[in-house]
């Protein structure tokens, strides 16, 4: 599997390196967006946080857990639609763009507003996750990617796709399976940061 992963990555290398690209550009400009922002708003955002933390339950329930892994299987299967249409790239860009701009925001502002416990806080609850997140982020993004591309080749060679759609399909739903793994173990270590650090 690792071989085969490793030779399709190899393949299709310009569209990753693009959305990585893409993904980093977002994170970037997240976190200068912070700088941006004015007092009023960065006083109104801080309450907001303070506020969030302390709604976030600090036990493992299975709604907030369940919540999480929602959230990412639509993601992913939301990219998995716009793989089916010729037209779906350019917003799986913008999503992937969107992901790294809030990761970036999340970070910037959450240092800036929590100094040193902030950094813990990211560490410990952003970080981790983030790890495992983004790569299959930008893997699911790929595949959608690169069928969109082969649609668009199939329609004008009038060539029919059921096998790679039957490929596709199973490749994007492996990678959302791990996926909403990952949302579930956000939630936990979201949990484990908030009691660690007694917010």
């Amino acid at each position: 599997m690792w071989k085969q992963l490793g030779d399709h990555i190899r393949q299709y290398w310009v569209i990753y390196l693009t959305l990585s690209s893409v993904y980093l550009a977002g994170v970037v400009f997240g976190g200068v967006g912070v700088n941006a922002l004015g007092v009023s708003e960065t006083s109104q955002l801080g309450k907001f946080l303070d506020t969030l933390l302390k709604s976030q339950p600090t036990s493992f329930e299975p709604a907030f857990l369940g919540q999480l892994a929602r959230d990412m299987f639509i993601m992913m299967a939301g990219i998995w639609i716009l793989g089916l249409t010729i037209i779906g790239a350019p917003l799986i860009y913008l999503i992937v763009f969107t992901r790294g701009f809030i990761l970036g925001f999340t970070i910037s502002f959450i240092i800036g507003a929590k100094g040193t416990l902030g950094i813990a806080l990211v560490l410990t609850t952003v970080f981790i996750p983030t790890m495992f997140a983004v790569p299959l982020l930008l893997l699911g993004a790929g595949l959608a990617t690169i069928f969109s591309f082969l649609l668009l080749r199939g329609k004008a060679r009038g060539e029919s796709l059921r096998r790679e759609f039957l490929y596709y399909t199973a490749a994007a739903a492996f990678v959302s399976v791990g996926a909403v793994a990952v949302g579930v173990a956000q939630g936990y270590f979201s949990i484990l940061g908030l009691r660690l650090f007694h917010l």
